[in-house]
């Protein structure tokens, strides 16, 4: 008896079914390529968010900060006022022990501002920038990098003013000083006291000075010095920390100022982020 194997067979595949599996087949990758640039997105979207919340904070540091230095530069400019006056009216020997003081705390480096704003390298740095679609706020930010730089430059212009003269201007008018290279040792410290705030008075105005720890020796002469060469060099002292406050400072408190209400208004999540 004969028998047929009939073998599993198929014909070939007809055009319709080639093109619906490749229409399957190109929707799954699309779907997928589309799924993994929304997972993308959200990712960038959260980091550069967290980073804006990190800037908020940063910032209103940084105002903080601006407002103390503007404030220590501010009691500067009115302890040169009283040490002008007193030279100018002959009183610094009756008045020694406030000139001392008064002189110690302008030979400070006080009122020199560093930002803290990390935040703000990151998001120029990694890219996170051209993600924040409020075009406002980002020229705000950039704004303000400006204003950072700035001032940078001019701290700088200060601290090498300070450099080169510091040492002469702090032993100018007083002789219990020593310098030892970059160094100062007292020569006279064998009765005294040490204070670390006063009140400094002069022609019925006070002002109220935060000192490093310092040593008021029982004998406190006062040397003979040229007087207005001593005035010039504070009054040029003043006029560098007064332009970087008028010009560069108070700019930058505007501007990070702007920065917080944007971001407040672009981003109010951020407000839940407080530390």
């Amino acid at each position: 008896m004969e028998v047929h194997h009939h073998a599993g067979h198929h014909g070939p595949k007809k055009w319709k079914e080639y093109i619906t599996e490749f229409l399957m087949l190109f929707l799954a990758v699309t779907l997928g390529f589309l799924a993994e640039n929304i997972r993308e997105e959200q990712v960038i979207a959260h980091q550069t968010e967290s980073v804006i919340a990190q800037l908020r904070l940063e910032l209103m540091q940084d105002t903080a900060q601006l407002t103390v230095s503007k404030n220590a530069r501010s009691k500067s400019d009115t302890a040169v006022g009283f040490i002008a006056y007193f030279i100018k009216n002959k009183q610094l020997k009756e008045n020694k022990e406030t000139f001392y003081l008064l002189h110690t705390y302008v030979c400070y480096r006080s009122g020199l501002f560093e930002s803290g704003c990390l935040a703000l390298d990151q998001l120029k740095y990694t890219g996170l920038l051209k993600n924040i679609k409020n075009e406002k706020l980002r020229h705000a930010i950039e704004l303000y990098s400006i204003s950072l730089k700035n001032i940078e430059n001019r701290m700088t212009r200060e601290s090498n003013f300070m450099d080169k003269n510091i040492d002469e201007l702090r032993t100018s008018p007083f002789d219990i000083y020593k310098a030892y290279g970059e160094n100062l040792a007292y020569l006279n410290t064998e009765k005294g006291r040490i204070v670390t705030e006063v009140d400094l008075a002069c022609n019925n105005t006070t002002i109220h000075v935060r000192l490093l720890p310092t040593f008021i020796p029982e004998n406190l002469p006062i040397k003979s010095f040229n007087e207005q060469e001593y005035l010039n060099t504070l009054f040029k002292l003043n006029g560098i920390r007064n332009s970087t406050q008028d010009r560069q400072s108070d700019l930058a408190y505007t501007r990070a100022v702007d920065i917080i209400k944007n971001i407040e208004a672009e981003y109010p999540n951020t407000l839940n982020n407080q530390h």
